[in-house]
């Protein structure tokens, strides 16, 4: 079945990215490397659903209030579980597949975006 909001999907996942990118200047180069996989992820996403990143609203104000719902709704849509990242181990991720791979995107936003 296809997700009929993807545009703003693809927004918070844009907005999420900021905020990583951001937070990889303030605390630590580790979220430089989520940021980067975000990115990726979000590009690839709205690539292979023809999604034209130039027209999404997208907010430059840095202390803005990210909507998740969005994303929870994409989530639950999809049937999503996310890692808990206290006991994953690097057999629990296939970088070979895109399921795995969004799922671990997925897991560290949700984490991140709680933690906030």
């Amino acid at each position: 079945m296809v997700y009929d909001k993807m545009n703003e999907y693809i927004e918070v996942l844009i907005h999420v990215f900021k905020l990583v990118k951001k937070m990889s200047v303030e605390k630590n180069s580790k979220f430089k490397y989520i940021a980067m996989i975000i990115y990726n992820y979000t590009v690839r996403l709205a690539n292979d659903n023809k999604v034209d990143l130039t027209k999404l609203n997208i907010n430059n104000d840095d202390k803005q209030t990210i909507n998740l719902i969005p994303f929870f709704e994409y989530v639950s849509h999809n049937n999503i579980e996310f890692y808990d990242f206290e006991k994953i181990d690097n057999y629990n991720v296939d970088v070979n597949k895109k399921e795995d791979v969004e799922r671990f995107v997925l897991s560290h936003i949700y984490y991140i975006t709680q933690k906030q």
